[in-house]
Formats: structure tokens, sequence, C-alpha cells
């Protein structure tokens, strides 16, 4: 399960930061540390130049979130919905709930991150040439310079779902008016430069000893399965789309009682049935959901003296959904909250329960029936 730190919001779009991004703050500082600012400030102590590498990082990932930022702007003045962003292993990325409505849109907001980056490259180098009498601060700023200039150029790669493969399909789509078959080409593209780093990242770790090219590769494998991923998703959206909630839905729901204890909710319902979560009701009204996570937040020792009803989680968005919604919003939210199932909800009254499992047993019946 992925671990995401919520930072708050800008824009009114919420920012959060992936446990992994930890690790790539550590090796971005390392470097800068032990390559840049040794190469160009060796007289400078090595406890300073950590220093200066650790801001000079941070400096380099809100640069990376600004580029995020300029894509979902645009997508927000689009009219499209914007989840949030993430910052993570591999940089950042925008988190969209719908894909843009017309080829013109997807070509603004593909566009508008490498934009951010050059404009960020252009402002880094002129506080290098303002700062050059201040070495320590003129060397940070001209290495924030050249990395959002490769920061920009890497993305324009004409690789789905890179910046540059999101134009590729904008072009695409405006030729055959198809978005399914122009992401078909776009990913392609970005299987095929993904597979090309890989191959190149592997040569010239062979030929260098840099462990350079074995990164090049790792991102490289990254983008391949990225590529693929979001030629999938799409498929699955375009399946989704349009299919309400009550057709995939499970109508019977095992429910808990709003008095009984944890020590009961665990031992009968938990434990006995294997389900992650069960609702709360009382006369067929919703009270709330009581998942693994809430009973686990509660010391053992209370779990005979808690209730469900104290202890579920009230009734929000991010646990239930209508029956009339689409099945792809269901399994977006599902995804966005990180939880396996949402109460269907109408009128207060429980109508059933959605699962990723009844949205793939729905797709598995489609693919065998040819649909």
């Amino acid at each position: 399960m992925t671990k995401e730190f919520r930072l708050g919001r800008i824009f009114g779009i919420e920012i959060g930061i992936d446990y992994t991004w930890f690790i790539i703050f550590f090796i971005v500082a390392a470097g800068l540390s032990t390559g840049w600012l040794a190469r160009y400030l060796p007289n400078v102590p090595l406890g300073l130049r950590w220093v200066v590498a650790g801001l000079t990082a941070i400096l380099f990932f809100a640069s990376v979130l600004l580029h995020e930022l300029s894509h979902s702007v645009v997508a927000l003045r689009s009219g499209m919905k914007v989840s949030g962003i993430t910052l993570f292993l591999f940089g950042g990325v925008s988190k969209l709930a719908d894909e843009p409505k017309s080829a013109g849109v997807e070509l603004k907001m593909a566009i508008a991150g490498p934009l951010a980056s050059v404009a960020l490259a252009l402002v880094f180098l002129a506080l290098s040439f303002l700062f050059r009498s201040a070495i320590v601060f003129s060397t940070a700023f001209r290495w924030l310079g050249v990395v959002n200039g490769f920061l920009a150029a890497f993305n324009l790669v004409p690789g789905f779902p890179l910046d540059g493969g999101r134009v590729l399909r904008a072009g695409l789509w405006k030729w055959t008016g198809s978005l399914s078959e122009s992401t078909r080409i776009a990913a392609g593209f970005g299987q095929g430069v993904g597979i090309l780093m890989i191959v190149g990242g592997v040569l010239y770790y062979f030929v260098s000893r840099d462990f350079g090219g074995l990164w090049l590769s790792f991102i490289g494998w990254f983008l391949t399965q990225a590529a693929q991923s979001s030629y999938q998703q799409l498929m699955l959206r375009e399946a989704l789309s349009g299919v309400p909630v009550n057709r995939v839905m499970t109508d019977a729901v095992d429910v808990v009682p709003p008095d009984m204890t944890l020590d009961q909710v665990v031992h009968d319902y938990i434990m006995a049935r294997n389900h992650p979560a069960f609702p709360v009701t009382e006369d067929g009204r919703v009270l709330g959901l009581l998942c693994v996570t809430e009973v686990r937040g509660i010391p053992r020792q209370e779990w005979p003296r808690v209730t469900a009803r104290e202890a579920a989680a009230p009734l929000s968005d991010r646990n239930t959904i209508s029956p009339s919604s689409d099945a792809w919003e269901a399994l977006v939210r599902m995804s966005q909250e990180n939880c396996g199932r949402l109460l269907v909800v109408e009128d207060g009254m429980l109508r059933g329960i959605i699962s990723r499992t009844d949205i793939m047993r729905m797709m598995r019946s489609r693919l065998q029936l040819g649909l």
C-alpha cells in the first residue's frame, strides 16, 4: 500500500509526497554535494556543501511542483477535475480525474509544464549571474537552471505519458479524431523510447562502469510501464464510463449493528468473512463505515468497550457513491482514497456496496462475451 503524506492545497489542488520521494531527495542531495558542488566549490567544507545541497534539492523539487501545477492549472481552467499532485521517486505527477475534452486542451495542458520549466531555467540562470560574486549561491542557481532546462527537454521527448508524448497524442487526436487510437499510437512511442533508454543505459554502464547508465535504464523501464498502463487505463475508462454503479454493485451486504463491540466485529466479521470494511447501519440507514484502519487506530485493550458506532468513519464523498454514478467514477474514487470498496447510498439508505472485485468481475464478463 502506497503511503502518501499530504502537505496541503495550492489553488485548491491537494499536494502530497509519496514515501519514495525521500529516497530521490537523498540521492539528489548526495549527488549535488559530492558532484557538482564538490567540483565548483572544492574549498567549501563538506558540512556546508551538504546544507547547500539540501536547500538546492528542495528548490529543485519546488520546481518540479511548479511544473506539475502548470499542467493542473490549465486543466482546471479547461473544466477538468484535478484530484491532486504527488511528488515521488521519478519527480511528480498530476492526478487528473478525466481526460481532456479536445486535442486543443490536451496540447495546451501538455505544453504548459515544459514552458514553466524553461521559464524557471531562465530565472535561475539569471540569478546565477546576478549573484556571481557570491560563489555558493551562484553555483547552486546555475545547477538549478541547467537541471530545469534538462527537465523541459526530457519531458518533450515524444513518448507518452511524457509531455512530448501528450503533444504527439494531441496531434494524432486532431488528425484521426479518435482519442483511443491516438493514445494507442502515442503509448507505443512511449514504450519504444523506454526500451531505447533501457538498452542505452545498460550499454553505457558496461562501457563506462558509470551507475548513471543503470539509472537511465530504470527510468526507461518506468516509462515503458507507464505508457502501457496509461493506454490500459483509457480502455478501462471507456469501458466503464456510462455504466451505472447499480449495475455493478453487490446488493447483499454484511452490515454491522451499531452497538456491537470492536472485539465482536473483529471476531465475527473481519476475521470470519475476510473483508476489510463493513457498513454500520441502524434500521437500514447508514451510520458510517468501519474499516480495518479505524480498528487498528484504537488500542487493543479498548476493543471490548468501544462500539462500532463510535469507531466507524462518518459518511462522506470519500467512502460513498450514488447508484446512478459511473462505475469509472467509483474506481477512480477508490484509487484516490486507497480503499477497496465504497458504500452505495441513496437518501441515507444503503443500496449496496461496490468493490474493485465487482468491477473486475464485470470487465471479465464483457471480455468473455467480446463486448
